[in-house]
């Protein structure tokens, strides 16, 4: 999580030890962000927050129908504790966007291939390219809620 604002919310990707030698901390990282949607979603201002651990503050299940996306590390005891449909990943990334980002050249985790998940990679050397991942997750999140969660986008003013 101590390099996930940077990412999603600014489109570069910084490695987790460059952060932490910078004495950055998950704490002090910013966990909520605004970002503006194109026309034909509605246009305007999308609020997120990145979450690392979503039992913690989500409790009902109202709580849990805000969740639009979930980065998969490609394990299933990341979601062990969550509620419901939420723990079985199968049927999580039917209700939710599912995105996984690897380092170029490692290997994907195997469990990720059964999971409706988008794969992206970021280079280690390369941050021109980060671009191209962010492009796929926000556009991933986009088309979703446009299909599965539309009242979670800006509406028009009538």
């Amino acid at each position: 999580m101590i390099n996930a604002h940077e990412f999603f919310a600014n489109s570069k990707f910084v490695p987790r030890d460059v952060l932490t030698k910078k004495g950055i901390t998950a704490r002090s990282t910013p966990t909520q962000f605004s970002r503006r949607v194109g026309q034909r979603l509605g246009g305007g201002t999308v609020e997120y927050e990145l979450m690392d651990n979503p039992k913690v503050k989500l409790r009902t299940a109202k709580d849990w129908e805000r969740v639009v996306a979930v980065l998969a590390f490609g394990a299933a005891w990341q979601f062990k504790d969550w509620p419901g449909h939420y723990s079985h990943p199968v049927r999580l990334f039917g209700s939710v966007f599912g995105f996984y980002v690897g380092m170029e050249g490692a290997n994907v985790p195997k469990e990720l291939q059964g999971w409706s998940v988008v794969q992206q990679k970021v280079n280690r050397d390369k941050r021109g390219m980060d671009s191209v991942t962010y492009a796929s997750f926000w556009n991933g999140v986009d088309e979703f809620m446009s299909i599965h969660k539309p009242e979670m986008l800006p509406q028009p003013e009538t």
